[in-house]
């Protein structure tokens, strides 16, 4: 899906040039430019931050994911992108896949904990209903999984993923497109 989707201007979609903003970041459309930083924003996500929740070794073998610099970059540009940025550059992205998958979700470990993936998930929200989906799944990591909750996914199963021989815990979880009371609500600036 590398062409622009056309979905008007309904209620809650946020256009390119209406970002959302905080104090210090605002998240906007990704660009193909975007992608050697993401990367690097990646493999130090996975890296620095989930290691307080996985051992080195699984670690090691998520970040291998990124090795393959063309194929990582053709996934962004597959998918709907957004990425958050301050004055210093690229804090976060997430990206959602037809019909309805939030497939990634990251923020740079010296963004952490700074509202930037809630602000990210809450770009996603209006961007899945766009997409015609009625609800949304995540494969959600046990860093993510808190915050997935609080925006109204509940655990479906728990899973056991190899990567590059490695078995990593991950949760798949879905929420409805609509779900009453979910998620928290920020106010465009």
């Amino acid at each position: 899906m590398s062409a622009e989707p056309d979905w008007g201007e309904g209620e809650g979609f946020v256009p390119d040039d209406a970002p959302w903003t905080d104090e210090d970041f605002v998240t906007r459309d990704f660009r193909r430019e975007d992608a050697p930083g993401l990367i690097a924003l990646f493999r130090a996500a996975v890296l620095e931050t989930a290691a307080a929740h996985y051992d080195a070794a699984q670690c090691a073998a998520w970040a291998a994911a990124a090795d393959d610099e063309t194929r990582f970059t053709q996934a962004l540009v597959d998918g709907w992108v957004r990425v958050a940025e301050d004055s210093a550059g690229l804090i976060g992205f997430a990206q959602m896949d037809l019909p309805g998958e939030l497939s990634m979700l990251y923020t740079a470990p010296r963004a952490a904990r700074c509202s930037v993936a809630t602000a990210l998930l809450e770009d996603m929200m209006p961007l899945a209903e766009a997409m015609g989906a009625a609800q949304i799944d995540a494969h959600a990591s046990a860093m993510a999984r808190p915050l997935l909750e609080r925006f109204g996914f509940k655990t479906v199963a728990e899973e056991s993923v190899v990567r590059n021989g490695a078995t990593l815990t991950r949760w798949h979880m879905q929420r409805s497109v609509h779900p009453a009371g979910s998620g928290k609500s920020r106010k465009k600036r």
